[in-house]
């Protein structure tokens, strides 16, 4: 069964800059027609990229992500739809990475979506849980497990 729906993580936003793979195009490849981007995702992306002390590759990358979100949203594609889901994060003091995950998997598990991600403990987690993943194969393009 080919899942329509796409949840991305931060990390995966990272991969158009560090890699120069267009995520967007390799998710409508793989047959998605949506993509999610989790507020707080974007948010975290934001932080990255407003970061004093990070430098060059990284810095970009968040740049690029930051931007192309943005860009697919405010603009009409033939290809995916991306949205950014409002979803609030629940945390409290705990740590910000740990409750993003929290929320992807409870948002995937939710709303019948894949998860792309590189993150292998979280990938982890969502294959315990039956959750489709797809993640950055070769540097070069994107594959579904």
């Amino acid at each position: 069964m080919l899942r329509k729906k796409v949840i991305v993580d931060t990390n995966a936003l990272l991969i158009p800059g560090e890699f120069g793979v267009d995520i967007f195009e390799e998710l409508e490849r793989l047959g998605y027609e949506h993509v999610i981007v989790p507020e707080a995702v974007l948010s975290e992306l934001d932080r990255l990229r407003r970061r004093p002390d990070l430098k060059g590759k990284e810095k970009r990358a968040a740049k690029i992500g930051h931007s192309l979100v943005l860009k697919y949203v405010h603009e009409e594609h033939d290809g995916c739809m991306v949205t950014i889901n409002k979803e609030e994060e629940e945390s409290g003091g705990q740590e910000r990475e740990r409750d993003v995950d929290e929320l992807i998997v409870k948002m995937a598990l939710t709303l019948k979506a894949a998860v792309l991600t590189s993150d292998e403990p979280l990938r982890r987690k969502l294959s315990k849980a039956g959750i489709a993943t797809v993640y950055l194969r070769g540097k070069s393009r994107l594959e579904e497990k």
